[in-house]
């Protein structure tokens, strides 16, 4: 029982987290139990940059060894693609304290600038450029945080989670409506205090603004960023019960099926008496600091590197 509501625990602080934009399908199955792996920095032969200055970036690469039980604290680093799975549209960092029992969420904006061979790119395409691992890489010269594990996600898996679960209680905040024929995306959700079902949680966790320049978020991005993280903690709440137990099976079948990761069973079994502690109020979200900025025509999000030192130092667990 105590296995099951571990599991549980941490399948719903993961597919909470899900999704800022169009994710899509990328891959499935966990790897093989026996198999271990671990990130590994190595020296690149490209120039990869960050911020408005050029700073070096390492490749990474994942090798075998025993999994990384011994940190005080635990990085987890959830990932969502679009639909063609060429850009992490979501992108956010779980830093986790098993002895504090305390939960940050840091969400990074998409439209994030850095450079890759000295060009300026949007972090959310660096998946296409080296995957998890070119992604991984620069997060952590970012943030200065040790990216112990990562997840792949994406919508369907996220629907199914949803339904499994009994839909989520959420509070509309005004009439959201959006049509985009290209990406098959359409939202239609009334403003008030609702449950939604795994496709009306999906629209909600992906709407920005309307048709109608008029509706949406004042702050673009930021908005949906913020809807995102409320998001979250109401699903942890509700959800995180003993009356769900029973669905932990359904679970992770269905995680098995829609991502890939490197957590193994024997993490989530060392974890077990502290994630199952966890309470609403022992989480925390945060936004990466920085300002949208045009440059040469394209919306990029600038950040403010003293000022994500500045909160990692002061709110992050290391």
């Amino acid at each position: 029982m105590r296995l099951k509501r571990a599991i549980l625990a941490i399948c719903v602080i993961i597919f909470a987290v899900l999704f800022a934009n169009g994710v899509s399908i990328l891959n499935a199955a966990f790897k093989k139990d026996n198999e271990k792996y671990r990130y590994n920095r190595m020296d690149s032969y490209e120039n990869n940059y960050i911020g408005d200055n050029d700073s070096n970036v390492n490749m990474l690469r994942i090798q075998e060894e025993s999994s990384i039980m011994n940190e005080p604290a635990v990085n987890l680093l959830v990932l969502g693609l679009d639909e063609y799975e060429e850009r992490a549209d979501s992108i956010i960092i779980l830093n986790y304290s098993p002895d504090a029992v305390k939960l940050n969420i840091l969400s990074i904006a998409r439209d994030t600038r850095v450079f890759v061979d000295g060009k300026p790119v949007k972090i959310n395409s660096l998946i296409a450029m080296g995957g998890e691992q070119k992604m991984i890489d620069i997060i952590e010269k970012i943030t200065g945080l040790n990216i112990n594990y990562y997840i792949t996600l994406n919508f369907e898996g996220f629907r199914k989670i949803i339904d499994t679960l009994g839909g989520v209680r959420v509070n509309v905040p005004f009439n959201m409506n959006y049509d985009d024929p290209t990406q098959n995306l359409h939202i239609h959700l009334r403003k008030g205090v609702q449950i939604l079902n795994g496709r009306e949680a999906e629209q909600y966790v992906r709407f920005r603004k309307g048709n109608n320049d008029r509706q949406g978020y004042a702050d673009g991005d930021l908005g949906r960023i913020k809807a995102q993280q409320e998001f979250i903690k109401s699903f942890i709440e509700q959800k995180l019960k003993l009356k769900y137990i029973t669905k932990v099976d359904d679970i992770f079948l269905i995680l098995r099926k829609y991502m890939r990761t490197n957590i193994k069973l024997g993490d989530i079994k060392h974890y077990i008496g502290s994630v199952k502690n966890l309470r609403n109020e022992d989480i925390n979200a945060y936004t990466i600091p920085g300002r949208a900025k045009y440059i040469d025509g394209q919306s990029y999000f600038i950040i403010n590197r003293s000022e994500v030192k500045r909160l990692i130092d002061e709110k992050f667990y290391k």
